[in-house]
């Protein structure tokens, strides 16, 4: 799979103390690989994961390189403006505050790091 290609990652969702979180797998990705845009009812996601694969000699490949994309409608509406977004480990989690008066489009910086670090730190 080369750059301009695109899969489709899996996500979970999940909803506890107020917020929205999508966990999104996108493994050999970097916190400036990828691109985060929240709505107050959708995640759009587009992630570039780089791991040189072509040299290998597989016997099983699951997992592709090249640019992820997500465009997730969220079940619960949410706020952009409180939003942030973690890569730690080839997961990227996107937490933001549910709010039925949330508006607006907002790019979310990726950063590197746990979401529970954060959360403890704060």
């Amino acid at each position: 799979m080369n750059e301009t290609d695109s899969g489709v990652p899996p996500a979970n969702i999940y909803e506890a103390n107020g917020q929205l979180s999508v966990a999104v797998p996108v493994p050999g990705a970097q916190p400036d690989h990828a691109r985060v845009t929240l709505t107050p009812d959708r995640l759009r996601l587009e992630a570039l994961c780089k791991y040189e694969q072509e040299s290998q000699h597989y016997l099983r490949r699951d997992w592709q390189v090249g640019l992820w994309r997500l465009d997730l409608p969220l079940p619960r509406r949410v706020d952009p403006a409180g939003a942030h977004a973690t890569l730690n480990l080839g997961v990227l989690v996107v937490m933001a505050p549910l709010s039925e008066s949330g508006q607006g489009d907002r790019r979310v910086q990726v950063e590197a790091g746990h979401p529970a670090h954060r959360q403890l730190s704060t």
